[in-house]
């Protein structure tokens, strides 16, 4: 049996990125040559574990800064 497949299939939604943000994105995955879905995964995970831990507000004010 392949490793690419998961018990669980992965959910896609859509997501609004303004210009820049999208532009650092492709550049970032262009570099590294990481898929774009990789590191929003592993973004998206980053963000919810530090929200787990800290709390949204710790976290809100965090990106704030």
């Amino acid at each position: 049996m392949s490793s690419n497949i998961h018990a669980t299939p992965y959910t896609q939604f859509p997501l609004r990125l303004d210009h820049s943000l999208h532009q650092r994105f492709n550049n970032i995955a262009a570099s590294t040559k990481i898929p774009k879905s990789i590191l929003g995964r592993l973004g998206i995970t980053k963000l919810l574990n530090e929200i787990d831990k800290k709390g949204i507000t710790t976290v809100l004010q965090e990106l704030e800064q």
